[in-house]
């Protein structure tokens, strides 16, 4: 295999390609980025096994062939090199080697018959969306599924394509984000779509373009420019997420976003390390947001100015969750529900369009006596 590319050109790609690249794995091919060469087209290909991308480009000098070559090493030499073109050469041992005008690099690269097979699942349904729709369901819930492997429903979002509408659901038990999108669709389905996918798509969606979706049996796949990323979908059941979210919170606090986060951050600092429980005294008087942490003799306090319609309540919630709600708030103020001590809270922005409306649900902690 021999074909010639420019850097730039083979450093964005590896970019994109890294992302799926496992951290640790008992699979070395897995590490590594499948090459092939066929009429003047390089193709690309990464997968974790549950993500795939594949890209393909244009390149010079080319000749027939394919070959796998650890990405760690190609990532780091290539993103070191000059702007220039990179030549490319491998022989039967699968020994890669590197020319540009500073000298000569080799890789040992694998056997491309290591690498996994694509899945041979037909296409069963299309599904458009606008690009900017899409990004804004991503942002708006993403940050809310589990990190918990041991909880594969939680780790995705669920999507609920309507023909007169979507909605989008994140939960890790803790918070809970309800996206509501008064979209048509040109389908009927629902899906649990990894987070993984989401957040590599998320990044390269042309707000500006519709985004096809093709949906097979047990995967989903999107072309970005010339990037084909496809995940396989999460098969297993949605909790009922309606019957969790309050409907009685009557309570009412309107406060400035920014200066909730802020103060959040700094009293923050005085809680413990491991829960960031933070206490919040609700009154007409405005809100008195206080941590402590007996371990080290440390405590702060501080005050923030609100509207508030209701009982003096005092709450508690874990500082990171609560912050990360607020900082998806793109309102300059947000709305707090309460309706008791224990209760889940609901957090939503002042101005919800009658096209996008985001429900955000945060468990309180117990407080210590």
């Amino acid at each position: 295999m021999k074909f010639s590319i420019e850097k730039n050109t083979l450093q964005n790609l590896l970019t994109e390609h890294h992302k799926v690249i496992p951290l640790r794995t008992t699979l070395p091919i897995l590490s590594t980025a499948f090459f092939k060469v066929e009429k003047n087209i390089l193709t690309i290909k990464t997968t974790d096994l549950e993500q795939t991308i594949t890209s393909s480009t244009t390149i010079e000098e080319e000749q027939d062939g394919n070959v796998c070559i650890p990405m760690g090493k190609l990532h780091e030499i290539v993103s070191a090199m000059p702007n220039d073109k990179i030549k490319f050469s491998t022989n039967e041992d699968f020994l890669i080697e590197l020319n540009n005008k500073q000298g000569a690099y080799k890789i040992t690269g694998r056997s491309p018959e290591e690498f996994p097979e694509d899945s041979a699942n037909k296409v069963l349904d299309k599904l458009k969306l606008k690009g900017q729709i899409l990004y804004n369901i991503i942002n708006n819930t993403a940050y809310a599924a589990s990190k918990d492997d041991l909880k594969p429903a939680l780790s995705g979002v669920y999507f609920n394509f309507k023909k007169d509408g979507i909605i989008a659901v994140a939960t890790d038990g803790h918070r809970l984000v309800k996206n509501i999108i008064k979209e048509t669709t040109n389908t009927d389905q629902s899906l649990i779509i990894p987070v993984k996918f989401l957040n590599i798509i998320k990044n390269i969606i042309d707000k500006k373009e519709t985004v096809t979706i093709d949906i097979k049996e047990n995967s989903l796949s999107t072309k970005q420019g010339n990037l084909i990323i496809e995940t396989r979908v999460i098969k297993e059941s949605y909790p009922d997420f309606n019957s969790v979210i309050p409907e009685n919170n009557t309570m009412q606090a309107n406060v400035n976003t920014s200066n909730l986060i802020s103060c959040l951050k700094r009293v923050s600092i005085f809680s413990n390390r491991t829960t960031k429980q933070t206490i919040l005294d609700f009154s007409e008087k405005g809100i008195v947001v206080s941590a402590q942490d007996p371990e080290t003799s440390t405590s702060g306090k501080e005050h923030v100015d609100c509207e508030y319609n209701g009982d003096n309540i005092t709450t508690s919630y874990n500082a990171k969750y609560l912050i990360d709600v607020l900082q998806h708030i793109n309102t300059k103020e947000v709305n707090i529900y309460l309706s008791a001590p224990l209760s889940a809270a609901t957090i939503q922005e002042t101005d919800n369009s009658q096209e996008d409306e985001t429900i955000n649900l945060l468990m309180p902690l117990r407080l210590n006596n």
